[in-house]
């Protein structure tokens, strides 16, 4: 079998890809939301303060953005282990308990992130009656933030937490944290 560009063949090497596709697309989009906020939020402060004149949409859609920008960015934060986490305990800890530990963590973080997801599906059903006051566009635009960027977010936790369950203080934990500090 041949290896493509990754250094993986087969489905691997396809779901790298696919992984790689969609965090160019999410940082993207995270660069956007956060150009968009700055100008309307500009926009707001010159029609305020210079022509006396208050731009309502400009406020709504920036508070829209936030709170997409927010969701995502709590997935690129995990894709560089920035979230604070105290773990000196278990690092001091036997293999065999950093691996139950960190695991454990792993599926409840898992849940959570799952409980999150499914329930907000239903907030964006309702969000579909609901309109914004200013622009008047259904707030399940809004409210799809939630299970889009906690979906992301639970990937980005599995993706960065499964090496350490699997091979604590190994060189596969080591490559993951390298991944990320040459990603950085």
């Amino acid at each position: 079998m041949v290896a493509n560009r990754t250094g993986t063949s087969g489905p691997l090497g396809l779901l790298r890809v696919c992984l790689n596709i969609l965090r160019r697309l999410v940082d993207v989009v995270a660069l956007l939301l956060l150009a968009y906020m700055a100008l309307a939020i500009l926009a707001q402060i010159v029609g305020r303060y210079f022509f006396n004149y208050s731009i309502a949409w400009s406020e709504e859609t920036a508070t829209f953005a936030q709170v997409w920008l927010t969701l995502l960015g709590a997935g690129i934060a995990m894709r560089y282990n920035q979230h604070v986490g105290v773990d000196l305990l278990i690092r001091m800890a036997p293999r065999v308990v950093q691996r139950v530990c960190v695991g454990a963590g792993l599926l409840l973080s898992l849940w959570f992130l799952g409980v999150v997801v499914f329930g907000s599906l239903s907030m964006v059903a309702i969000g579909f009656i609901v309109k914004s006051p200013a622009l008047q566009i259904p707030m399940a635009i809004p409210y799809m933030a939630l299970p889009v960027g906690f979906g992301y977010f639970l990937i980005e936790t599995a993706i960065s937490t499964l090496p350490r369950v699997l091979h604590p203080g190994s060189d596969a934990s080591a490559k993951v944290e390298e991944e990320r500090e040459a990603a950085a």
